[in-house]
């Protein structure tokens, strides 16, 4: 696991042993994202925002998929942002956990990048496909080989984000999947044929989403602010809110994130 902190002007001082300073300063705000579009989102908007209203941002940038939950809900951080609702509802389930959905960001597509095959055409059998490794993510993957009809699922599957091998019904191209932790995935492509990849860990590596081979037809994995679920309404997660749902935020990332999937509540917004 790697554990990487920015020295920038957002990162003012380090959390105590015992991670008890989340809770013992009200105006400083201790974030951890994931590398890229994420880190910049609070670089370049979130903090300077928070900053007018007198708070300090301390941001922390994680490549591990663990570690900021486990921070949020021991009180090392007061929130992340690099996860999706049931990526954190496993978390909670699996390790009696108290963390809770803030709000919605723009989010880069989860996709089929080309490895050693460079197109779909190219699929043959034997072929090796890496899915990221956590439960949600390795099942949106299953979900996007089917789409493609690569493989099929049994039709009886009672939860969708928690499939497993097993479930493959057929496999006629005798694919070889990979499980893979995501955060690794781009390292580890260029040893694949196909590579699905989070947009994130994707966008930091130079991969633009636009590569993509195939991306997941459903929106519903946007990424969320994450808290402690004893501070859904906290001052300050409050204003964080209003900040990302506000017009200036929009602007910003439709100029900054074009083509990425949106917070629902916006597009249900725009229907209106």
């Amino acid at each position: 696991m790697k554990l990487l902190l920015l020295a920038t002007p957002l990162l003012l001082t380090a959390c105590s042993d015992d991670g008890s300073t989340a809770q013992a300063s009200e105006n400083r705000i201790k974030i951890g994202t994931s590398p890229g579009d994420f880190a910049d989102i609070v670089r370049e908007y979130l903090a300077p925002e928070l900053q007018k209203s007198g708070y300090q941002v301390e941001l922390t940038e994680i490549t591990d998929i663990v570690i900021p939950n486990v921070s949020v809900e021991e009180g090392a951080l007061h929130l992340n942002l690099f996860q999706h609702r049931p990526y954190m509802e496993e978390f909670n389930r699996v390790r009696d956990g108290h963390l809770a959905p803030l709000v919605q960001v723009p989010t880069a597509p989860y996709g089929l990048y080309a490895g050693k095959k460079r197109s779909l055409d190219e699929i043959e059998k034997g072929a090796t496909v890496g899915i990221p490794s956590n439960v949600t993510n390795f099942s949106r993957g299953l979900w996007i080989l089917e789409n493609l009809g690569w493989i099929e699922l049994r039709d009886d599957i009672a939860d969708p984000f928690r499939i497993e091998k097993r479930d493959i019904t057929k496999n006629p191209y005798q694919l070889e999947i990979k499980e893979i932790e995501a955060a690794q995935m781009t390292r580890a492509r260029d040893d694949l044929d196909y590579a699905i990849i989070n947009g994130n860990f994707a966008l930091d590596a130079g991969i633009h989403f636009t590569e993509a081979l195939t991306i997941e037809p459903s929106k519903y994995f946007v990424n969320w602010i994450v808290v402690h679920e004893k501070n859904l309404n906290a001052p300050w997660a409050t204003e964080i809110v209003e900040i990302i749902n506000s017009d200036g935020f929009k602007a910003y990332s439709q100029e900054r994130f074009p083509g990425y999937n949106l917070p629902l509540v916006w597009e249900e917004e725009s229907d209106q």
